[in-house]
């Protein structure tokens, strides 16, 4: 299997009256009695402790309609636990499902077709994070420091995204040229600027769009910035600064965010 296919797994259980019945590891009990015909040797070769396996077979025989196992005492043999002719059935029938479970998993697999190319949409998508801004980007530019570094994020719009983060923390995510990564940026960290082109500012990311929605409040609103690609920039501005500033749906403005409000993370 390749590292990071999704891979279908699901136990099989036999269950009766509601209760687990048959395992995979009851059966393996089941199988290393018949062939030792002894509880405490097969419990070992099933790697489970001796009376992990005495319940496991307490619970069997109590709910099977006939007994699956036999204890015989003396003998020419010195007497032992065996299964019941009902053992071995049952031990075969499980067998046999198995065998057909385990065909329908790899169909399912394999119909899975290109959802693993679809994974890292879905794992994105349920992060659970209180930053509004979550980009996903390819680092395109690494600059290195004793302390601290520049990264720099290409987004899937033209748009680039600089975050400033400590040399150790781009070591410990494994970050070079290629890696995928996500910039977060929180919400209240994003300012507008109605005149980017003119505007003199030391912050590294001034990124146009078109606002797409504003959304006012008594004291603070959001404004929404479509930035092309199916990417937005979402900013919390007051109330006041939205009339100041004259900010308009379809309105072409300019989002500005330091290099030290973004945040890198990797999967």
């Amino acid at each position: 299997m390749d590292n990071g296919k999704v891979a279908v797994i699901a136990p099989l259980w036999m269950q009766k009256r509601s209760q687990n019945f048959l395992g995979g590891n009851r059966i393996d009990l089941l199988e290393q009695i018949d062939r030792c015909g002894s509880i405490s040797t097969a419990a070992k070769a099933a790697g489970m402790s001796y009376k992990t396996a005495w319940d496991a077979l307490n619970v069997m025989n109590n709910l099977a309609d006939q007994p699956l196992t036999v204890a015989v005492t003396g003998g020419s043999c010195g007497g032992g636990t065996w299964l019941t002719d009902e053992g071995k059935k049952v031990v075969r029938l499980y067998r046999l499902i198995e065998t057909e479970h385990r065909g329908m998993l790899a169909r399912l697999e394999d119909s899975l077709g290109d959802f693993n190319d679809y994974l890292p949409l879905l794992q994105r998508m349920t992060m659970r994070i209180s930053a509004k801004n979550v980009f996903s980007g390819t680092v395109c530019e690494i600059i290195r420091d004793v302390s601290v570094s520049q990264v720099v994020l290409q987004l899937k719009s033209w748009h680039q995204m600089t975050a400033v983060v400590s040399t150790d923390s781009v070591d410990a995510l494994g970050l070079e040229i290629g890696t995928s990564a996500y910039a977060l940026v929180k919400a209240s960290s994003v300012m507008i600027s109605s005149d980017c082109l003119t505007l003199r500012i030391s912050a590294k990311n001034r990124i146009t769009g078109q606002i797409s929605k504003i959304t006012e409040s008594p004291v603070v609103g959001e404004v929404v910035l479509d930035i092309g690609a199916g990417e937005t920039i979402t900013a919390t501005i007051t109330d006041s600064s939205v009339r100041n500033l004259g900010l308009k749906e379809g309105q072409e403005v300019c989002a500005i965010i330091k290099s030290t409000s973004v945040i890198i993370g990797v999967q």
